[in-house]
């Protein structure tokens, strides 16, 4: 269970990343600065900061993570291998489904802004190394390229489900 603090943390990390959209579809990416969300947001640069380094890594939002309790029930459960992974995979993506606009909308936007795709690539490589680690867990005699390997066609098994 996570804490008040986080809680908010998480909360506060969701409005910058909504004001960030509302604003980049309202005035255009390139019109939007750190400033203007800040404002938009009444809070001050310095929180922004605690949050995000850039307009960029806001808009993308916080890098999205396995939840910790279906990691646990794929480690400790007693279902059988495939049924497991079955529940990790539909708790991740049901967890990102949460966000299934925000995320449609920074898709969109990576056609025209380079860098977003940067980003992006970096945060589902984050996961992908996470998910890795969750499946050497499970199966420690595996190589670890076939489990990076499965990690990315299950990601992307999620994100072709988002899309739809």
């Amino acid at each position: 269970m996570i804490s008040l603090r986080e809680r908010r943390r998480i909360e506060m990390a969701r409005e910058i990343q909504l004001s960030t959209l509302e604003l980049i579809k309202r005035d255009g990416f390139d019109s939007v600065t750190t400033e203007a969300i800040s404002r938009h947001l009444g809070i001050s640069q310095r929180t922004f900061f605690n949050y995000y380094a850039n307009k960029e890594a806001a808009l993308m939002g916080e890098t999205p993570t396995i939840p910790k309790e279906a990691i646990e029930v794929f480690l400790t459960g007693s279902d059988s291998f495939y049924v497991s992974l079955y529940k990790l995979m539909l708790a991740n993506t049901l967890s990102l489904t949460a966000r299934r606009n925000e995320l449609l909308i920074v898709h969109e936007l990576m056609d025209s802004y380079p860098k977003l795709s940067q980003i992006r690539l970096a945060g589902m490589t984050t996961l992908r190394d996470e998910l890795s680690s969750v499946l050497t867990q499970k199966l420690p005699t595996y190589s670890s390229l076939v489990l990076v390997i499965l990690s990315d066609m299950l990601l992307s098994s999620a994100w072709s489900g988002i899309e739809l």
